[in-house]
């Protein structure tokens, strides 16, 4: 029963801490709207993007909270083949799934009739933000699960939701940058 205990008491902390940083990430989409109106194609990228990065996170973050539990990765900054073999995945599963993101958007405004929405504009925003996001996504997400690991924390009720909350805020901080670049 104390072990229930500990996880609810860790899950609580940490999702409340979470809804409090996602505030962050709605007030940059909040600065965004002027933008919106200027490439109205962002819009319809915005929601995917953001998605995606929390999503491939935390689908590293289990695994490795898996390797960590079973002794695969060891709670260490140390580039083993397990780890490389997971973020090199992560990176480009980022890349590929950015691209294709980027591509469909710019389908989708096609045929929403939106003018001037290029799939060059919409293919840079998407891969350069995706290419950002997902290196630091990804080092945040190895950093945590090892640190939470190493805490006593299980990274299972960690990694997840602190990495899907960290992706929303850094993608949204990814695709301004993107755009002010464009």
């Amino acid at each position: 029963m104390a072990e229930m205990g500990e996880m609810i008491r860790q899950s609580v902390t940490i999702l409340v801490l979470c809804a409090l940083v996602d505030l962050l990430a709605g007030g940059v989409l909040e600065g965004m709207k002027e933008k919106f109106s200027l490439l109205p194609g962002l819009l319809v990228m915005l929601p995917p993007l953001v998605d995606l990065r929390g999503n491939i996170g935390s689908a590293l973050g289990s695994r490795l909270g898996s390797a960590l539990h079973l002794g695969t990765v060891k709670p260490k900054l140390v580039m083993t083949e397990v780890l490389k073999v997971n973020v090199l995945a992560s990176f480009v599963l980022s890349v590929l799934a950015s691209a294709t993101v980027g591509v469909i958007s710019w389908v989708l405004c096609l045929l929403m009739d939106l003018a001037g929405v290029s799939l060059s504009c919409l293919l840079f925003i998407a891969v350069f933000s995706g290419v950002l996001s997902g290196v630091v996504i990804t080092l945040l997400t190895v950093l945590i699960s090892i640190a939470s690991f190493k805490g006593g924390w299980d990274p299972d009720n960690v990694t997840g939701p602190v990495t899907t909350t960290l992706g929303d805020i850094v993608t949204v901080l990814s695709i301004l940058f993107a755009v002010v670049i464009w």
